[in-house]
């Protein structure tokens, strides 16, 4: 069966998918583990309670899957309410964009940012932001695609990847 014939499921992420979740992010930083990223659940210890850390956050975690498999995440994106004091508007942050690579060119990962944007709209948000490590370079050109505008500004975190990541914005 060809991966366009299946129908696809989306939901908001439960804790109970934190398994799923795992998998399906583990599995894309594998992807880049020649370029130096490294998945470790100590870095990310949010993905264990993934619709409580969203909740705590007031934003969600959108979930896509098959009818074949429901249980299997294939694609996630979320967002989480922000206001840090450099941006003096009130926005949102687009997090933990994955889409299984079975699965890229299907039109999901556009699906589901366009999820979180129109939540902006509904939350009358002016502004959404978000942070991309340097080396996904696929989801840079979705998100220039998108509209978003990638900023000056970098930041690099202490992490066993050495991540530098780009800020997007995108007015709403």
């Amino acid at each position: 069966m060809n991966k366009l014939d299946q129908k696809f499921e989306q939901k908001i992420v439960k804790d109970d998918d934190s398994s799923s979740l795992i998998d399906l992010i583990k599995s894309c930083y594998e992807e880049y583990a020649d370029r130096g990223i490294v998945f470790d659940i100590q870095e990310e210890p949010d993905l264990l309670k993934p619709a409580s850390y969203f909740k705590l956050h007031n934003g969600h975690l959108f979930g896509v899957s098959t009818t074949i498999d429901p249980e299997r995440l294939i694609a996630v994106c979320g967002f989480i309410q922000s206001n840090p004091d450099y941006l003096k508007v009130h926005s949102m942050e687009l997090k933990k964009l994955y889409v299984c690579s079975d699965y890229r060119g299907c039109g999901l990962a556009q699906h589901l940012v366009k999820e979180v944007i129109q939540e902006a709209h509904i939350r009358k948000v002016s502004e959404l932001l978000l942070w991309t490590d340097t080396r996904f370079t696929k989801a840079h050109q979705l998100y220039n695609k998108l509209g978003f505008i990638k900023q000056k500004t970098t930041r690099k975190l202490s992490d066993k990847s050495n991540t530098e990541e780009f800020c997007y914005r995108l007015t709403i």
